[in-house]
């Protein structure tokens, strides 16, 4: 046995299915040692910790492209890729449990209540601003952060986001955001033109629950506190409000219950 094998004695000292073993091979994962005149494929012993590593990889839920990466790589870079699947695991799971709490506390008519995910990082441009506190603080703010962004070519979709910091007597502080293009490039002179304080912040893959609430709705607050309650929902991170430019009257509070390290930057 310690001698070349052929694809169905390999099959029987790994326990995997020959058809298995093609695939792995098709995939440029695991290919024979050799092949005879006649095309059978044979194996060496050594090669059964990889098929067996290939093969538990994959009931992990690893990708192939990922597992071809791994056994390219020096141990460094291997133990780098077993701490990203251990974090990816540990994301799936917590977005397991979301989806539970969801399932477990939403009835059939309930139709304000979701779950959103943004499965990509999420380039963020935000503007800060202090507005008077009033019903709907934040809509001049957002129509005019919208037009300076318009004006530039810059505005992607017609929605802003918005997030509340903290109140100071009878005005708000808070920031008005726009997604931008993950690959676009921008220098902080046209910011510095404008005289704007902004931020820019990468938004790492997230999972919101979100509710629909009324501008003019004072209680908006105590709902959601109610809802995360019962849910049993922990954010991850602050909220934000979502609105459409066309009608600010409604808005889409969204939570984050899964959310990575964000990374935030300063213009300069």
């Amino acid at each position: 046995m310690k001698g070349n094998m052929t694809i169905q004695s390999f099959s029987e000292r790994t326990g995997l299915p020959a058809s298995t073993l093609r695939y792995y091979e098709k995939e440029g994962l695991l290919q024979p040692s050799h092949r005879a005149d006649n095309g059978y494929r044979y194996y060496r012993e050594d090669q059964v910790p990889s098929a067996l590593k290939i093969h538990t990889l994959r009931q992990a839920g690893i990708g192939l492209s990922e597992i071809r990466h791994y056994f390219a790589a020096d141990a460094e870079a291997q133990a780098d890729w077993l701490r990203k699947w251990r974090q990816d695991v540990d994301a799936k799971l917590l977005a397991l449990n979301v989806a539970k709490q969801y399932l477990d506390g939403v009835d059939s008519v309930d139709e304000h209540i979701r779950l959103v995910r943004w499965s990509q990082p999420t380039k963020m441009l935000w503007f800060r601003h202090r507005v008077k506190r009033q019903a709907s603080p934040f809509a001049q703010a957002i129509d005019e952060s919208a037009a300076f962004l318009e004006k530039r070519g810059l505005l992607q979709a017609k929605e802003a986001y918005v997030r509340h910091e903290r109140v100071i007597g009878n005005e708000m502080l808070g920031k008005v955001g726009f997604r931008l293009a993950m690959k676009s490039a921008h220098s902080g002179e046209w910011i510095d033109e404008a005289g704007l304080d902004a931020e820019l912040e990468i938004i790492p893959p997230t999972l919101f629950v979100t509710l629909d609430c009324l501008s003019t709705d004072p209680y908006a607050c105590f709902s959601l506190m109610l809802i995360l309650q019962s849910f049993g929902f922990q954010p991850a991170a602050p909220n934000i409000e979502r609105y459409q430019l066309h009608d600010k009257t409604h808005y889409q509070w969204m939570i984050p219950v899964t959310h990575g390290e964000p990374q935030a930057k300063i213009i300069d």
